[in-house]
């Protein structure tokens, strides 16, 4: 009863977020258009019966013809109304999946930056979205739902129009079997007799939906590696190069393989080997049900308890019984094995923002007048030992222009991420004017930074609408932003301007852009929010060096009055900054000018000239 209670809750919240999802009227309509056509069908099976007692009766023409009459018209006011009923539907069916899929997006995109980078969070999301593709869990559910009502419905129609079969008695002077089939027991003991054999059968499609789950088990595993060839490997623009040069197919193939196809064929295996075992019981259970209703019927009608038309009646009634317990059976025993899909799917979409959201806005503060501060700031990564900042202390000042460079892995980029709250701190805290950022607004907090990451992303929207990030936007702004960024004339030169869209992934006559062209974009995207912050990490890495030299000469006038935040790997791009702070373990080193921290000899210097002997040689 407690797991049954269980199961219940589980199915209700499903209910409910496929309600969320797919809208209310959704899993009604659907249960109504797929039962409309099974009630015809019984009113079919009636009304033949009444034929045949008519003309047994040897009633007239017209009588027997009155109820043809009637049957063709109830049927044909059955299906009008479904029509209609599918017409409502037909475009829920039709975009139930897409709107599931919208639905998984938004949740996943309505989740903390830390969130979306642990393995764990990954793997659920994995799991739901192999569910979706799969349709298991909540995508299979309204299916299920559907399927189970439109059983129980049969079964109770054919309930009502077959009681009559139970409680009809013949000649009760007759003796032998005859004699008992008139008995109640007798009708008592086959309805126990059906039931046994039915609870027999939702036992063997719940055996079989269970090794069904293990073998989808094996499936979900695999589909974050299937993502990951789709999504990285597989894509030509991505890595179509790499794999030709370096004859890399071999590898791949083996790897898909053993690492897909000989899983992929032990789940089908399994699956196999579950239904041929346990989908025979449901079948068996199917014939002895069917032939214990005909041999009950047959009696009932030698017993003289009814005429032919019932006989024909009944056995058609009981034919679509059978079938409606035999699906029944099987529908409950595979909501039973979806509930493990379910609860998958259910555990991500019960994730939330674990990040603190404070109530403070930024409009009380003066853009030119703003301190960030670190403040004995220490981070390391979910899932990681190692600290990736130690105790940093660095500040921020209005107006200024500061590089931070440092070799791989000296936290530069990290102390960007946790400056715009991607991540919070393990240790120490980060102010604005002396006030903790985890007392903002999250989203009133970001309207200070315009950022462009080193791994930035452009969209497949257009020009205009990867710059102002919106599909509303000041065409004439944008233009200025793609000027002042280097890239205006590139834009100028495509057939529709700013309206043309980026890659050819939606659009056949969509621009596909260099590295640079794009990189270049991003920049404009970051002047264009007009944010007081302008943090550009590496931006000029996909330049080629007369582009990186123009970035360079127009840095002043991009960044306007603005604070700006230089983290770049090329000492030569740091001597236009007015101060420079050097990271190594996770720490400031040194601070200064160019020209101080030459003078001091020390970590600035080394890079300094290691780069120099570069160029010399």
């Amino acid at each position: 009863m407690k797991n049954l209670r269980a199961n219940l809750r589980v199915q209700l919240r499903g209910l409910r977020l496929n309600q969320q999802i797919n809208g209310k009227w959704y899993t009604p309509f659907n249960i109504l258009a797929f039962y409309l056509p099974v009630l015809a069908n019984y009113i079919t099976i009636h009304f033949s019966g009444s034929v045949i007692t008519a003309l047994t009766e040897g009633r007239s023409f017209w009588a027997c013809f009155r109820y043809v009459l009637i049957s063709a018209g109830l049927v044909f006011a059955v299906f009008l109304v479904r029509r209609f009923i599918m017409r409502a539907t037909m475009d829920m069916n039709w975009t139930a999946w897409y709107r599931r899929e919208m639905y998984m997006t938004r949740k996943a995109l309505s989740l903390d930056f830390a969130q979306t980078e642990n393995p764990e969070i990954s793997a659920m999301l994995g799991k739901a979205e192999n569910n979706s593709q799969t349709y298991n869990g909540l995508a299979h559910q309204p299916i299920l739902i559907r399927s189970i009502a439109v059983s129980l419905l049969s079964v109770v129609t054919a309930t009502g129009m077959s009681s009559g079969m139970l409680t009809a008695r013949g000649d009760t002077s007759q003796g032998g079997v005859l004699q008992w089939v008139n008995s109640p027991l007798f009708a008592a003991l086959f309805v126990l007799f059906v039931v046994l054999l039915i609870l027999l059968s939702v036992w063997g499609n719940d055996a079989r939906s269970k090794h069904r789950f293990e073998g989808h088990q094996l499936l979900g595993k695999l589909h974050m590696v299937r993502r990951y060839y789709e999504r990285r490997v597989l894509n030509e623009s991505g890595s179509g190069e790499d794999i030709r040069l370096f004859r890399e197919r071999p590898l791949i193939a083996e790897e898909l393989e053993n690492g897909i196809s000989a899983v992929s064929r032990r789940a089908a295996a399994i699956n196999l080997r579950a239904g041929s075992t346990f989908g025979m019981i449901t079948a068996v259970v199917t014939a002895v049900i069917g032939g214990a209703v005909y041999l009950f019927v047959g009696l009932k009608a030698l017993s003289g308890a009814f005429g032919p038309g019932k006989v024909v009646e009944y056995y058609g009634v009981m034919t679509a019984m059978i079938s409606a317990f035999s699906d029944l059976a099987l529908q409950l025993g595979m909501m039973r094995s979806n509930r493990r899909f379910l609860e998958e799917d259910l555990a991500f979409f019960d994730l939330h923002s674990e990040m603190k959201n404070g109530t403070r806005s930024v409009e009380g503060i003066d853009p030119q007048n703003v301190e960030f501060a670190f403040h004995d700031v220490s981070f390391r990564y979910p899932g990681s030992e190692p600290l990736v900042l130690d105790h940093l202390n660095l500040t921020i000042r209005t107006g200024e222009r500061l590089a931070v460079v440092g070799r791989n892995g000296s936290g530069k980029s990290t102390m960007i991420k946790l400056l715009c709250r991607l991540y919070d701190p393990t240790e120490g805290s980060i102010t604005v004017n002396g006030v903790d950022i985890r007392e903002f607004d999250y989203a009133e907090y970001l309207k200070l930074f315009g950022v462009v990451f080193q791994d930035f992303t452009l969209l497949s929207f257009t020009v205009a609408e990867n710059v102002a990030a919106s599909e509303t936007y000041d065409e004439d702004k944008v233009m200025r932003c793609l000027d002042t960024a280097g890239v205006g004339e590139r834009v100028r030169r495509m057939p529709k301007g700013v309206r043309q869209c980026v890659t050819k992934l939606y659009e056949e006559d969509g621009e596909d852009l260099s590295g640079g062209e794009a990189q270049k974009v991003a920049i404009a995207r970051a002047l264009y929010k007009d944010a007081p912050f302008v943090i550009l990490d590496e931006p000029t890495a996909a330049l080629d060096p007369k582009s990186e030299a123009e970035i360079y000469a127009r840095f002043n006038d991009m960044t306007g009055g603005r604070t700006a935040v230089y983290i770049s790997h090329r000492m030569s791009s740091c001597r236009f900054c007015d101060r420079i702070a050097v990271f190594a373990d996770g720490k400031v080193v040194e601070q200064g000018t160019h020209a101080s921290l030459l003078g001091e000899n020390g970590a600035y210097a080394a890079l300094w000239n290691a780069q120099a002997q570069h160029y010399t040689q």
